[in-house]
């Protein structure tokens, strides 16, 4: 009996150290197992850094292709831009532009000495922009910085840097100044028949006193002065505004207007006693079809195109902003039927008729310049101008049609409007 336990006891613990020992086995072989896992996890890693590295090359050589492929639609626009500078403050410099097709190459893989030939093409674009690139610089500011007109001051001095164009724009102001009740302006007119910017220049330089010098306001219009010189009447007021024009028969050629305007305003800044003055510009009409020198431009309506052209080309690039259109407000006026007078609006095929024709323009120079300051409105006006019985005299049936004239040129400076005669 006793034997038969000990054999059980003996058979038990055999299968016990049995199973310890297979234990061991299973344990240490684990640990074998798990000792050799890193080095295959870093073989996995790897493989996995290498699938990686190649599914990155693929996509950045996929993002690269679509970059590429914007950079060179990037290209394409800045072309576009160079060709037509639609917006004025964000012109584009050549040197930028360049900058911006070299770093567009670059970018897009592709070495400064194989260009692609979009690239290529743009760059030959850019140089050959060059000239509209540098005028649209100076149309986006101009050479100088003109300030706006003053509101409301106390008094208003104007001078006019002009000829006989100016006399004619200037001698129906007392009219709607005293049927308007303004008596703080007043407008002097520097006046020398047919004298051109060129010729203002030279007689700045030169110090003659060639010149008459005229007044205007509510008391009238007179001669206040037979001789003096530019550069005498320039310091002789603070002037607010000072408006300058073109000789007539060069109003329409451009290259005619400088280099002489803006060595007249640099003439005039260093004279100046106004801590402030802005600086407007008069746009002429153009000549009757009658007129001996209009094979010039060939028709009035060809001339005063012309002029306007000028006159625009001229804003964008000196800077003055203010313009007083007569010439828009004549073609306004021999565009409707019931203003129609001998001459087309003149009295001798150039200078413009004396009454009509001088209170249409007076009321252009009252809407541009004079209205923005003092506050008044031309309609509060109701001049009865000129003489009694003659054709060309203004009156209750004709003033409103010579106001709306004026008026809509102020509102569109080189159209002529459709609604002129309402």
């Amino acid at each position: 009996m006793n034997d038969k336990l000990n054999t059980r006891k003996m058979l038990r613990f055999r299968l016990a150290l049995m199973a310890l020992l297979l234990w061991s086995i299973g344990v240490g072989g684990h640990a074998q197992t798990t000792a050799k896992k890193p080095t295959a996890t870093k073989a996995a890693a790897s493989k996995t850094a290498t699938s990686k590295a190649s599914q990155s090359k693929k996509s950045t050589a996929a993002a690269t292709d679509d970059t590429t492929n914007k950079k060179k639609k990037t290209v394409v626009v800045k072309k576009t831009t160079v060709i037509m500078p639609n917006k004025p403050s964000a012109s584009p410099t050549l040197s930028s532009l360049k900058e911006t097709v070299a770093d567009t190459t670059q970018t897009s893989g592709q070495s400064a000495e194989a260009p692609d030939k979009e690239s290529t093409a743009t760059e030959a674009t850019t140089e050959a922009a060059a000239p509209a690139l540098a005028t649209a610089q100076t149309a986006t500011c101009g050479y100088l910085s003109n300030p706006p007109l003053p509101y409301m001051p106390v008094k208003l001095d104007v001078l006019f840097i002009g000829n006989s164009f100016s006399i004619d724009t200037s001698t129906a102001l007392p009219e709607i100044f005293n049927s308007v009740g303004i008596s703080n302006v007043n407008v002097y007119v520097l006046y020398k028949g047919g004298c051109s910017m060129r010729q203002h220049y030279e007689y700045y330089k030169s110090g003659e006193a060639v010149y008459e010098l005229w007044q205007y306001n509510i008391n009238g219009g007179k001669k206040i002065e037979t001789a003096c010189s530019i550069r005498d009447v320039m310091r002789r007021e603070a002037y607010d505004v000072v408006v300058f024009q073109q000789y007539s028969l060069e109003s329409g050629d451009y290259s005619s207007y400088e280099p002489y305007l803006s060595r007249i305003i640099q003439a005039y800044n260093i004279t100046k006693l106004s801590p402030r003055t802005t600086f407007a510009f008069n746009q002429t009409w153009a000549y009757s079809s009658k007129h001996k020198n209009i094979s010039k431009y060939g028709t009035p309506l060809a001339m005063y195109r012309k002029i306007c052209d000028s006159v625009r080309k001229m804003k964008a690039i000196s800077g003055i902003d203010v313009i007083i259109p007569c010439g828009t407000a004549v073609q306004n006026a021999r565009s409707v039927a019931a203003l129609v007078t001998e001459n087309e609006f003149t009295r001798d095929n150039q200078h413009i008729d004396l009454y009509m024709g001088r209170y249409l323009l007076a009321c252009t120079f009252f809407e541009s310049i004079i209205a923005p300051c003092i506050g008044r409105n031309i309609r509060n006006d109701i001049t009865i101008y000129g003489k009694q019985g003659t054709t060309n005299m203004v009156n209750s049936q004709n003033r409103h049609i010579l106001q709306n004239c004026a008026r809509l040129a102020v509102a569109n400076n080189f159209e002529v409007s459709e609604f002129a005669g309402q």
